[in-house]
C-alpha cells in the first residue's frame, strides 16, 4: 500500500472537569488527528503526547515537527502490512508517539481496504472487555467518597486513586474501606521516594490491589527491591517509554506488572509484543489510558482484547466521562462494567467531522505526493 497524502489536524479537547495528577492539573487536552491515504483508503490515527515533558519526554510540539521530518521519506513509500511500516517507522524514529500516531492511522486504512477490523489483525479474541476508571486526586475525603460512590455505581470493575506524596494514606484508607468488594488500585505517577517503603505496606494493609509508578522512572532498583517485598502489584508506566524498556524490566525483574499505553511506547505493533513478551515471563501486562480521544480508547480496547490482556481491567472508561466532546460518535457505552470490542473495519469508529472542526486549535496541514 502506497502512502498518497498525510494530513494533521491539531485539536484541543475541553476535560469537563479538571484531572489532578502528582505531575499537574490538566484542564484541555492536546492531541492531534493524523489521517494517512494509501491506495486511496484514508486512515486515522491520533497523536497522543501532551503539552510538556511532566509525564513523557516527548511533547505535541516535538511529536508533530518529527512527524513532519519523516513524511518526506514517507510519501510515496509503499508497505504491504503494518507491521512492515512499524518496522520502516522504528529504523527511521525515536519518539514513540510520533510514531504511534502513524502506525495507528496506516492500520485503520489497511484494516479499511482488507475488509477487517483492527481486533482480527493483532489476533484478539474478546467481545467486550473489564474496564476501570481513574479519579484524580481529590482535596477533601467527602470529594473521594462522592467520586469513589459514582464510579462503584456505574460498575466500574476496579477504581484507580491517583495519589501524590502529599495524600492522607488514612483518608484513602477510610474511604477504601467503605467498599469491600471493590477492586482499587492508585497511581503515585513517579512522586514517592524510594524511602516511603513503610507507606507502601500501609497501601498493602489497606487492600490496594496494584499501584503504579511509586518512584522516579529511573529508579529502576528501588522498585525492583520494593516489589520483591510486597504481595501488592507494581507496575511500571512512566518508566515505560520503548519496547527496549519492557524487556529490561523483564529480564531485571523490576515489577509484577506492566502498564502498556501504545501511544507511549511506540505504537500498536511494540504494545502487542510487549503484552506478548510479559505474559511469557508471567507478567501482568494491562492496557493504561491517557486521556485519550474515542479513536485512542477504540484501539485500547482492541488491545485488551488479546488473550491475558484484561486480567487487570483496562482504563478505558466510557468517552463521555472526561471530555465536554469527543471526536466520534456514536461512542461505546458501558455496561455491567464492560465495554464492546469495535467490530467494524479498520479501528472501528466514526469520526465526527462537525466536532472535529470545532475542536481544531491550528489549520490543517497537508502532505500530498
Amino acid at each position: 500500500m502506497r502512502t498518497e497524502q498525510i494530513e494533521l489536524f491539531p485539536l484541543t479537547l475541553r476535560l469537563k472537569q479538571p484531572f489532578k495528577t502528582a505531575h499537574d492539573v490538566t484542564y484541555d487536552r492536546p492531541l492531534t488527528l493524523i489521517a494517512v491515504t494509501t491506495d486511496g483508503v484514508t486512515g486515522y490515527g491520533d497523536v497522543q503526547s501532551f503539552i510538556d515533558h511532566s509525564y513523557a519526554p516527548e511533547s505535541q510540539a516535538e511529536s508533530l515537527a518529527e512527524i513532519e521530518r519523516l513524511v518526506p521519506m514517507l510519501l510515496g513509500e509503499g508497505f504491504e502490512t503494518p507491521a512492515d511500516m512499524a518496522d520502516w517507522l522504528a529504523a527511521h524514529s525515536n519518539l514513540s508517539f510520533a510514531k504511534a500516531g502513524l502506525e495507528m492511522a496506516f492500520y485503520d486504512a489497511y484494516g479499511k481496504a482488507m475488509h477487517q477490523s483492527l481486533q482480527q489483525l493483532i489476533g484478539g479474541t474478546a467481545s467486550e472487555i473489564a474496564v476501570g476508571i481513574a479519579i484524580g486526586i481529590a482535596d477533601t475525603e467527602m470529594a473521594l467518597m462522592t467520586s469513589v460512590e459514582n464510579a462503584v455505581s456505574q460498575g466500574y470493575r476496579r477504581i484507580k486513586l491517583k495519589i501524590d506524596s502529599q495524600t492522607d494514606l488514612e483518608m484513602l484508607k477510610t474511604v477504601i474501606s467503605q467498599f469491600p468488594n471493590q477492586q482499587f488500585s492508585v497511581d503515585a505517577n513517579a512522586s514517592w521516594q524510594s524511602t516511603d517503603f513503610d507507606r507502601l505496606q500501609q497501601l498493602e494493609g489497606a487492600g490496594i490491589f496494584m499501584i503504579e509508578q511509586p518512584f522516579a522512572t529511573d529508579a529502576w532498583q528501588a522498585h525492583q527491591e520494593a516489589q520483591a517485598k510486597l504481595q501488592m502489584h507494581i507496575s511500571l508506566d512512566e518508566s515505560l517509554h520503548d519496547l527496549a524498556d519492557v524487556r529490561r524490566a523483564i529480564a531485571e525483574q523490576t515489577a509484577d506488572a506492566f502498564t502498556i499505553k501504545q501511544a507511549k511506547i511506540g505504537g500498536i505493533t511494540a504494545a502487542k509484543t510487549a503484552i506478548e513478551l510479559s505474559l511469557a515471563d508471567n507478567r501482568l501486562p494491562w492496557l493504561g489510558g491517557m486521556l485519550s480521544s474515542g479513536l485512542g480508547r477504540a484501539v485500547d480496547a482492541t488491545l485488551a482484547s488479546l488473550p491475558g490482556a484484561n486480567i487487570i481491567p483496562s482504563d478505558n472508561s466510557q468517552a463521555d466521562r472526561y471530555f465536554e466532546q469527543d471526536i466520534i460518535l456514536h461512542a461505546p457505552m458501558l455496561d455491567a462494567g464492560q465495554l464492546p470490542v469495535p467490530t467494524e473495519p479498520g479501528i472501528g469508529v466514526t469520526l465526527d467531522w462537525d466536532a472535529i472542526n470545532s475542536l481544531q486549535a491550528q489549520p490543517t496541514k497537508t502532505f500530498r505526493l
